[in-house]
């Protein structure tokens, strides 16, 4: 679904929305492309079209989400190997695709272990006098 003569008031502009939906806004200068569209609490995906991939991975670099298609909107339809996280509020975490894909369903545990003999309070002191 394309939708136009859409204004960044819209929710569909600034909330997520999981369907096939393009929202098609105008705008003035790129600047101005990029402050909109990282104008919101979400940052999960993106897609920036321009007139060559350079200057569509330009502009993709400045946007704050998770993973950016140049000059294309189907991120994962074709591909799996590229390992993306959400930014702000988007997401449930790590990644879903690429080997981080399969670690989420992981647990993982650090055991921190001190092998020596225990140090005293002292020795914590912020105000150690050290001999030379």
């Amino acid at each position: 679904t394309v939708l136009i003569d859409v204004n960044h008031d819209m929710d569909v502009m600034r909330e997520e929305t999981f369907g096939p939906i393009m929202p098609v806004m105008k705008f003035s200068t790129v600047d101005e492309a990029v402050l909109l569209a990282n104008d919101t609490e979400f940052g999960l995906s993106g897609a920036v079209i321009g007139r060559t991939i350079e200057e569509a991975a330009t502009v993709g670099e400045r946007i704050n989400a998770g993973g950016i298609t140049i000059n294309d909107t189907c991120m994962t339809y074709m591909t799996y190997e590229p390992e993306k996280n959400s930014f702000k509020y988007s997401g449930l975490g790590g990644s879903r695709m690429g080997p981080a894909g399969l670690m989420r369903f992981f647990r993982k545990k650090a055991l921190i272990m001190q092998s020596g003999d225990p140090l005293t309070i002292f020795s914590m002191s912020e105000n150690q006098v050290t001999s030379q």
